[in-house]
């Protein structure tokens, strides 16, 4: 029988981050990417999301290598945790391997061979044939890859838009992506995050032409900008604005200090010598640029510290000019509000998204995914890389530009794709649960956890400690403690008429099961309330 290409997504679609692809061809397998999300505010505790490994982990004997398209930890987050359990080389770009390598220290895995390939180069990893073409994006050395498989080929976008001026002058390159796909293309992955933007993505010429114009009326006063820690090639344009506007910079937010330090060693930074200070540096107001975390309103960051006046080395004063040149990730507007807020409390010059151009995303719009359809003419597209509106709206563009909708497929995360190169159709899907990662537990949290902890936050919970004698008869006093339920002392009635409903219960049904206390309790505290508090029996025998 005819050998088969399977692409199987295991992270990225119907969400945003955790982006995973899995390549299969006879006893072979290719992975592009390894990422992580961050959890949604109702994953209470949990740290951040991974995709599941167990069928890599089950078929790692047909793993040749993994294959990255850019830094971005929804791209390569997930790495330190897949390579403590296979033993696979990485293929990616110098900075990109750069900022693995040190994930990978910190995480003790000195072992990991790390490949370095670059835009003009083709890697061989079994039957799959992987050339890399340079795209444009919020951080530099990204690529999408072309894949030449025995039936087709496959060409993955990786995040990308098209932007003629971007910072740091790459380009998406569109002649290179031709030049390697002259038999065509069998079925295209191309990215859907802003499937549902009008046009063009603006270029990121007209943030710098906002910051210019920002540098310029701050004279005097200090400038504080906070942006991703990865976007590093903004980064050049404002340190080439701060020498335009003859101020000194520094920074602060460890993953920002991190970034910088690798991009400068490998060239993609570029810092006039005596520009770059110490945070604690004494410097007038005026002659000042501070570059910092904390875009999103992450608690921890630095710019939320220095909103909340806890910042160890700056305290935000009248006067200072803040710019957040970041976005808000859907489902942190709440923590970026609260933030803004707090800054404008301490009399900052705050100057976001809905004032001005500072901040333009990485992700191609309609416009640029329409001519990255026309330029790759797909026989097959898989619309990946965003939420379910994202990549059906990706669907529609695409049917609109002409592609039959019977060779557009609509995937979930787990779904297996199938193509012998004439036809394609999904087969039976691969088993997979999102892992969660709670501090050092790495998928010992799960789902039901997950719930009573959203259950703990909405309605508390009541403890019971329930004495028995050796025939497990009641032996003693019950008592009950409410935490984050009821006040103990306004409560004292409610919760004594509780103590005689279980006695009462006991009594008639023994003291034998767990549950039964559980749902004495849990229908009386909703009869009485309409809240159902979780319940923490616990028998002793005395």
């Amino acid at each position: 029988m005819r050998k088969r290409l399977k692409i199987i997504p295991i992270g990225g679609l119907g969400e945003i981050g955790k982006n995973m692809t899995l390549l299969e061809y006879g006893r072979n397998m290719i992975i592009v990417d390894c990422g992580i999300m961050f959890p949604e505010n109702d994953l209470y505790g949990i740290d951040l999301v991974l995709p599941d490994f167990d069928y890599i982990i089950a078929n790692q004997a047909m793993l040749r290598g993994i294959v990255l398209t850019h830094g971005h930890l929804d791209h390569i987050g997930g790495l330190s945790y897949l390579l403590k359990q296979v033993d696979v080389p990485v293929y990616g770009t110098d900075l990109t391997l750069g900022m693995v390598g040190r994930q990978l220290e910190e995480a003790g895995l000195d072992h990991v061979a790390l490949e370095r390939f670059d835009d003009r180069q083709t890697i061989h990893l079994g039957p799959f044939r992987v050339s890399p073409f340079a795209v444009a994006h919020s951080i530099p050395a990204s690529v999408g890859l072309v894949i030449d498989t025995p039936v087709g080929t496959v060409v993955h976008t990786g995040d990308y838009k098209l932007d003629e001026t971007p910072a740091g002058g790459r380009t998406t390159d569109l002649k290179r992506l031709k030049a390697l796909t002259p038999n065509g293309v069998l079925a295209l992955l191309a990215d859907s995050t802003n499937a549902d933007r009008p046009g063009r993505t603006p270029t990121e010429q007209l943030v710098t032409s906002a910051l210019d114009t920002i540098f310029s009326e701050a004279r005097g006063s200090r400038i504080i900008i906070a942006t991703f820690a990865s976007v590093l090639a903004r980064f050049q344009e404002i340190v080439n604005l701060a020498a335009k506007h003859q101020r000194k910079l520094a920074l602060t937010g460890r993953s920002l200090i991190q970034n910088t330090e690798l991009a400068r060693a490998l060239g993609y930074l570029k810092i006039p010598a005596g520009m770059l200070v110490d945070i604690k540096t004494k410097v007038p107001p005026g002659d000042l640029v501070i570059l910092s975390t904390g875009s999103q309103g992450e608690p921890n960051s630095a710019l939320n510290r220095m909103a909340r006046g806890v910042h160890r080395d700056v305290q935000v004063h009248a006067g200072d000019t803040i710019v957040i040149s970041g976005g808000a990730i859907e489902g942190n507007e709440e923590d970026v509000g609260r933030m803004l807020n707090n800054l404008f409390r301490r009399g900052a010059n705050v100057v976001y998204g809905k004032l001005a151009t500072v901040h333009v995303s990485g992700h191609g719009s309609r416009e640029d995914m329409r001519i990255m359809l026309e330029t790759v003419k797909p026989r097959f597209l898989l619309p990946v890389h965003g939420e379910t509106r994202h990549l059906h709206l990706h669907a529609r563009l695409a049917q609109q530009s002409g592609l039959d909708p019977e060779a557009i497929f609509v995937l979930e995360n787990g779904a297996t794709w199938v193509s012998d190169g004439q036809r394609a159709w999904v087969a039976e899907p691969v088993p997979f649960d999102d892992v969660y990662v709670d501090g050092s537990l790495v998928g010992e949290i799960g789902e039901r956890v997950v719930r009573d902890r959203e259950r703990l936050s909405q309605n508390g919970l009541v403890m019971c400690y329930v004495p028995v004698d050796r025939k497990r008869r009641l032996a003693g006093e019950v008592r009950l403690i409410s935490q984050g339920f009821l006040q103990m002392d306004p409560s004292k009635g409610m919760m004594e008429k509780a103590k005689r409903t279980l006695k009462r219960s006991l009594k008639k049904n023994g003291c034998r099961h767990q549950d039964s206390i559980r749902k004495t309790l849990q229908d009386f505290f909703y009869h009485q309330t309409q809240s159902r508090p979780v319940i923490l029996p616990h028998v002793v025998r005395v």
